[in-house]
């Protein structure tokens, strides 16, 4: 269950529950009367906030309830906007028009500033559990790996990444066909049934098709945590084995 508490200005305020698939959405109407400059309903289980303001763009903001993080879509056009994402620890990001972001921190605050209108929307929503590395509550060892292809290419992506880069397309392709036995994929089946899977089983969006799939992967993969030292060092040793 994913939920807003939603504000415009010092005069309009609500909240919304949304269940998976549905979404809030921030759009613009210039059929509203003038006595009536904001309108908030529930259509289908989504919740629309309208504007009666010319410059916000049909829709603004669309923040998406999935089975794990809450996906924020920018539709708002530049027209002396300021779209900022912040996180309750204080980081924030301002996406470009266009962009989809993953919200990865419960509690956080997506604003929409214009100079005569401040629209601000906390989202909280249960994050998916993740276990601290070594903390014995999922027991990940190079066996568990092989049950997923979404499992295997991230620890390969974090395992052959230098600290300050990651690891070239082509060296992880050859790196994944030497672990599975098989020949080596071309780029487009390697991104489509093996890095874009990876990626959207751990509640990612790309916000373009064309942007490095590994550095999101593995950012994710680091963020959280998610394959133990221990875990990446017999990955290292087993793939210089393959390799040799």
């Amino acid at each position: 269950m994913l939920h807003i508490a939603w504000s415009a200005g010092d005069q309009h305020a609500g909240e919304a529950s949304l269940e998976v698939g549905r979404a809030f959405v921030l759009a613009r109407r210039m059929n509203l009367p003038a006595q009536q400059p904001l309108v908030a309903e529930t259509i289908d289980g989504s919740t629309y906030v309208f504007v009666r303001l010319p410059y916000v763009s049909d829709p603004s903001l669309v923040i998406t309830a999935t089975a794990n993080q809450p996906v924020v879509h920018r539709g708002q056009r530049d027209n002396g906007a300021v779209v900022e994402l912040t996180t309750p620890l204080g980081g924030s990001t301002t996406p470009a028009p266009g962009q989809k972001i993953s919200l990865t921190h419960s509690g956080s605050r997506v604003e929409l500033r214009f100079p005569d209108l401040t629209f601000s929307a906390v989202v909280t929503f249960d994050a998916p559990a993740t276990a601290p590395p070594d903390s014995g509550t999922m027991q990940l060892d190079l066996d568990s790996l092989q049950r997923s292809n979404a499992w295997l290419v991230g620890a390969i992506a974090v395992a052959l990444s230098p600290d300050q880069g990651v690891v070239a397309h082509g060296d992880l392709k050859q790196a994944f066909a030497d672990w599975r036995g098989i020949h080596v994929p071309s780029d487009g089946g390697f991104d489509r049934n093996v890095m874009r899977p990876a990626i959207e089983s751990r509640g990612l969006e790309m916000p373009g098709p064309r942007l490095n799939k590994i550095v999101y992967l593995v950012e994710r993969c680091r963020r959280t945590s998610e394959f133990p030292a221990r875990l990446l060092d017999e990955v290292r040793e087993r793939l210089a084995r393959l390799s040799g």
